[in-house]
C-alpha cells in the first residue's frame, strides 16, 4: 500500500461511491484533498457488516471529463470480517496544499534530504546559487 505501489489504470463500472452533499464531481467520485483523506474515509465508512476495509489494489488515472489536476484514485478493498469486496473512486485535487505537502513528505522519505535538489524544491537545488 503506499505511493510506490500505485499502478496507472482507468475507472471501471460498478464503483461504489458516496452519497449526498459530498459529491462535487462526477457521480460516484468521492472528492478528497489528499491521499490520507482516502484512508480516513475508508476508516469512517466501514463495510455494511461493520468490518474494516483492507486494501487489495490501488491505481491512479484521469478522466477526460475532469480538469487535468483532478486525478482518480481507484481503491479495491476487501472487508476484514465478511470478505466483501468493493471499489471506491476518489477524486484527488493534486493542486491542494494537503496533497502537495504529502507529496513532498513522500519524496523526502524516499530520497532523503536530497529530494529538494533532485526534484526542485521551493528554493531550487540546495547548496547552489
Amino acid at each position: 500500500m503506499g505511493f510506490l505501489s500505485r499502478l496507472f489504470g482507468m475507472d471501471e463500472p460498478g464503483v461504489k461511491g458516496a452519497s449526498g452533499p459530498m459529491l462535487r464531481g462526477d457521480p460516484g467520485h468521492i472528492p478528497v484533498a489528499a491521499v490520507s483523506e482516502e484512508y480516513a474515509w475508508l476508516r469512517d465508512n466501514p463495510c455494511e457488516c461493520g468490518g474494516g476495509w483492507s486494501l487489495v489494489q490501488q491505481s491512479v488515472g484521469s478522466s477526460p471529463a475532469l480538469p487535468e489536476h483532478l486525478k482518480l484514485d481507484r481503491l479495491e478493498v476487501a472487508c476484514d470480517d465478511c470478505g466483501r469486496e468493493s471499489v471506491f473512486l476518489f477524486q484527488v485535487d493534486t493542486h491542494s496544499p494537503q496533497y502537495l505537502e504529502e507529496q513532498q513528505a513522500m519524496m523526502k522519505e524516499l530520497f532523503g534530504e536530497d529530494a529538494d535538489a533532485l526534484f526542485g524544491g521551493e528554493d531550487g537545488p540546495s547548496g547552489r546559487s
